[in-house]
């Protein structure tokens, strides 16, 4: 186990530092790239946006068909291995084995760039769009070794130094390719190859000057036995979260794809700027709470918690969303607004889905993250191309919440069979629904004066944590927690500026 986790003696707490700090760091680093969504707005248009969604969604299924059976079980490993010479061991072996898939699925890529451009885009035009992401393939997944690998250490500071400086080389870069050079789709394709190029020598680089160039077959079997029922769970997760932009390719345009991805791209970030790094603590600090002596009573307290940050940040962005699109974007833009709604209550169903999807490899046992996600993935496709061959973008915004509805229910049946918690479902609930009620004002309120309406708005996404704090987080030892909490974080933040 690492010692991060054996030493802790207080993993709940430790969970809650480490994950403001990764939200934090993730708020900080999502807002550098969101600098890029009015250029894209503006220079790109709604039909090149649709490519570069398109494209990322190629990225992010290519990486997960190939990397998720080691990336996803390394800190399991690293958690159960005996000393530092075995965690090494773990590490290097993952990293060689990424490095070597990774050049061999490369050269498949380019050699079926044109092919795959023909079939997505129905023309060769964007065949080096596809090359280029086939050849940064590698190293965004090489990199989540040494990441995962310092998130295990609880070395929060070194993760999010090195997460904020790819967010800056990648801002630089756009702004060089997109703006500088007028490059379009193709300077963002080759921004990202750039800047996870250059992090991905520095960080595998020094991982494995740390740990040397090992190898062991027995733990890339072990590894591999525990990790592949995830993988197709990982590509049903990118199924769920990104299908509709090529069924909305398929039956709509180009540029309802871009609206949908612009709307997508704020909505979004209740996993991105929130979910990822509430995960990020919480998967390196999950099996030491659980194996603490009133372990299930505080797995279940921080279901609670994780369920009222998630709607609270989809109702902030539902009630961000009118006044955002209106200042970010031209009026081609306006139909994504109700966009930011769906995608942000979807992506709260799903960290909340990933907290269910988490107990079970805390239980191990993984099989039924096989079923569950493909067999989610085939009806989202069914609902999503019916919905939306006879709605169009709206249909889109009815499949999403619905189908990760499912999902979290789904995962939430599994867990109930193999971890026994018994969850608060009436404070759950009772966080959602008033969730709910802030988004439908907030999506449909519209005041004559924009400052009144700004002002309203933010005293609705002020009313909620208030709301929770009185009839939800309503037990004394939680408020007693949270003050410790505060307490604590304003002495670090004074030892900091000694």
């Amino acid at each position: 186990m690492p010692p991060a986790a054996r030493d802790d003696a207080s993993p709940l707490r430790a969970l809650a530092t480490q994950g403001l700090a990764y939200t934090a760091a993730a708020l900080a680093t999502r807002a550098l790239s969101l600098v890029m969504v009015p250029v894209y707005a503006h220079l790109l248009g709604p039909s090149d946006l649709g490519v570069l969604e398109l494209i990322d969604t190629l990225d992010l299924v290519v990486i997960a068909a190939f990397s998720t059976a080691l990336t996803d079980p390394l800190i399991r490993h690293l958690h159960d291995a005996p000393d530092e010479r075995a965690r090494d061991v773990v590490r290097s072996t993952a990293l060689l084995a990424i490095l070597g898939a990774g050049a061999l699925l490369a050269t498949v890529g380019v050699a079926v760039s044109p092919w795959l451009s023909q079939r997505i885009f129905h023309g060769p035009s964007h065949a080096d769009l596809v090359t280029w992401t086939f050849l940064s393939i590698t190293s965004q997944a090489a990199v989540e070794v040494p990441f995962a690998s310092l998130r295990a250490e609880g070395r929060t500071r070194a993760v999010i130094a090195a997460s904020f400086a790819r967010a800056v080389l990648g801002l630089a870069l756009n702004i060089a390719l997109i703006v500088g050079l007028r490059l379009g789709p193709r300077g963002a394709v080759l921004s990202n190859f750039a800047s996870a190029t250059v992090q991905a020598a520095l960080m595998v680089g020094l991982t494995l000057r740390r740990t040397g160039l090992r190898f062991d077959p027995r733990v890339l079997t072990r590894m591999l036995s525990f990790g592949w029922p995830l993988v197709p769970g990982a590509l049903a997760m990118i199924a769920l979260g990104h299908s509709r932009s090529y069924v909305l390719n398929r039956y709509c345009t180009l540029a309802e794809v871009g609206v949908w991805a612009f709307g997508y791209r704020f909505g979004a970030l209740v996993t991105q700027a929130l979910g990822q790094p509430l995960r990020a603590a919480w998967t390196a600090r999950m099996y030491a709470l659980w194996e603490h002596t009133d372990g299930p009573d505080r797995y279940r307290r921080a279901g609670t918690w994780l369920a009222a940050l998630y709607a609270w940040a989809a109702a902030t962005l539902s009630l961000a969303a009118p006044p955002l699109v209106d200042a970010l974007a031209p009026r081609t833009f306006a139909r994504a607004v109700p966009v930011v709604a769906a995608v942000a209550f979807s992506y709260a169903l799903r960290e909340m889905a990933a907290y269910f999807r988490n107990g079970l490899l805390v239980a191990r046992d993984a099989r039924a993250i096989a079923r569950i996600e493909p067999a989610l993935a085939v009806v989202d496709l069914a609902l999503s191309m019916a919905l939306i061959a006879r709605f169009g973008l709206p249909g889109a915004l009815v499949a999403s919440p619905l189908v990760f509805a499912f999902y979290a229910l789904a995962l939430h049946h599994a867990v109930r069979t193999v971890l026994p918690v018994r969850y608060e479902y009436a404070r759950i609930g009772a966080c959602g629904v008033l969730a709910v009620a802030l988004a439908a004002i907030g999506q449909t309120m519209h005041l004559p004066s924009r400052a009144l309406d700004l002002a309203v708005r933010a005293a609705l996404v002020a009313l909620y944590p208030i709301a929770v704090m009185v009839w939800v987080l309503d037990r004394d030892d939680e408020r007693a927690w949270l003050r410790e909490v505060a307490r604590m974080i304003g002495l670090r933040s004074e030892r900091t500026v000694r």
